[in-house]
C-alpha cells in the first residue's frame, strides 16, 4: 500500500476510533445510559462521515502527487484532542443522575465537566470540517500553490 493511503486509512481507523470513545465510552466504565444511543445516532455518525472524507482526501492528494499543509493535520490532531475530551467530559444519564467518565455523579465537577463537553464538541466538529475543507483543497493542489509574495 502506498503511504498516502495508508494515512488515509488511518485518518479513518481513528475517526471510527474516536466515534466509538464518544458513543460508548462511559460502558467501559460502567456509566452508559439512556443518552449513548442518541450520541451513537447522532455524533458518532458525523463523525465516521468527516473522517471517510478526510482520509479521501488525504487518498487523494498523495495519488496526484501533491503535499499536505501543516495546518490539515494541525486542525485534524486538534480535532482528535478535543474528541478525547469529549469522551472523558461527555454526560450519560444513568440510574444514579447524570455521570461523566472524568467526574462521575459528584458536584461541582459534573456541571463544570458538563460545562466544558458542550464547547469541546462544538470545537472538535468545527476542527473537522476545517480538516476536511483543507484535505480536499490540498488534493487540488492549493498547498502547491504559489504564495501572493512569489507571484509578486
Amino acid at each position: 500500500m502506498q503511504s498516502g493511503v495508508v494515512r488515509g486509512v488511518i485518518v479513518v481507523g481513528v475517526g471510527v476510533v474516536l466515534a466509538a470513545w464518544i458513543a460508548f465510552g462511559r460502558a467501559l466504565f460502567g456509566i452508559a445510559g439512556d443518552l449513548t444511543a442518541v450520541y451513537a445516532l447522532t455524533l458518532a455518525p458525523l463523525l465516521v462521515v468527516l473522517h471517510l472524507f478526510i482520509g479521501q482526501g488525504v487518498v487523494r492528494t498523495q495519488r496526484r502527487g501533491f503535499r499536505h499543509r501543516r495546518a490539515t493535520f494541525g486542525t485534524l490532531y486538534a480535532s482528535w484532542g478535543c474528541a478525547v475530551m469529549l469522551g472523558l467530559l461527555i454526560p450519560d444519564m444513568t440510574p444514579g443522575g447524570l455521570q461523566t467518565i472524568a467526574t462521575g455523579a459528584s458536584e461541582p465537577g459534573r456541571g463544570i465537566a458538563i460545562g466544558f463537553a458542550n464547547p469541546l464538541g462544538v470545537i472538535m466538529i468545527v476542527f473537522a470540517v476545517a480538516a476536511l475543507v483543507l484535505a480536499r483543497g490540498d488534493a487540488h493542489g492549493r498547498a502547491d500553490a504559489p504564495s501572493e509574495d512569489e507571484l509578486y
